[in-house]
């Protein structure tokens, strides 16, 4: 009766959710239904958490114990047995973690994004040599920069083919912080100018001192369930969940009011490539 042995998606932290509700409207805890069903506890506690895969054979035996309506659990299996939608993150070429591919999921599920960056451009909004300046630097290997190159080129197609609400908070060291040869950051700042201005995509410079410029986050909201945060290192990253990621949500709030506006980031950007085109 167990999930398939495949990572969740957004539309399980969503299932997930309802199943934990239905639970507690049931006054059993996460033991009794785990043994009443012969799971072990943390397979109960993934899957109502979203990290695990939900199938319509374990919504079913869940509805039992929980005593469900027919239409109610019908519905519920219907979710479950919905087709995903696949993308290229589903068979990620070789070199690429499966944390990005996650990312790719979530990015693909989510209605809203937000990204603050305090120190260089966000990956969706990066041309191809700034990002090969920014993994160069990392230490990304010969072998793993295409594929890594290959899949942030693919993750920026969000911005093309369909609706998005896309938000970039920059730090203003990000535009001094000229990863690439001057031509080519010239470029990179003339591209942040042509994203602004396209529908559903928001480039805002934050000039105003901030305790945000320790660290970047990518926040990303969906419309039934809590929000994600993706955290990312050097050689790894992390992703937050739900009450983890409301901090965040506050953050946003935070710097929505001390950022530019999105025409006063075009021009302060403006200004910056007249002042490297007179100093070349």
């Amino acid at each position: 009766m167990g999930g398939k042995h495949r990572p969740g998606t957004p539309r399980d932290r969503a299932l997930g959710a309802e199943l934990r509700v239905l639970r507690e409207q049931s006054g059993k805890s996460l033991a009794e239904v785990a043994g009443a069903i012969h799971w072990n506890v943390s397979t109960l506690s993934r899957l109502e958490r979203g990290q695990r895969h939900i199938s319509a054979e374990a919504i079913k035996g869940l509805a039992a114990i929980y005593d469900l309506p027919p239409q109610r659990r019908d519905a519920l299996m219907a979710k479950a047995s919905e087709p995903v939608a696949l993308g290229w993150w589903d068979r990620p070429p070789a070199g690429l973690t499966n944390s990005l591919g996650a990312l790719a999921s979530y990015e693909h599920e989510a209605v809203r994004l937000t990204d603050w960056s305090p120190g260089v451009v966000p990956g969706l909004l990066q041309t191809k040599e700034y990002s090969i300046a920014i993994m160069r630097d990392w230490g990304v290997s010969d072998n793993d920069l295409n594929p890594r190159l290959g899949a942030r080129m693919q993750r920026q197609e969000l911005l093309n083919s369909r609706e998005v609400d896309y938000t970039a908070f920059i730090g203003l060291a990000a535009l001094d912080n000229r990863m690439c040869g001057p031509d080519d950051f010239i470029r990179q700042l003339r591209h942040l100018i042509r994203m602004s201005s396209r529908d559903g995509v928001t480039v805002r410079i934050v000039e105003a001192p901030t305790s945000f410029a320790l660290g970047s986050w990518y926040l990303l909201d969906f419309h039934h369930t809590g929000p994600v945060v993706h955290l990312e290192h050097l050689r790894s990253s992390t992703f937050l969940f739900d009450k983890e990621a409301n901090a965040y949500v506050a953050a946003r709030a935070r710097l929505d009011e001390i950022a530019l506006s999105d025409s006063q980031s075009r021009a302060r950007i403006e200004e910056l490539i007249e002042k490297l085109i007179m100093g070349s």
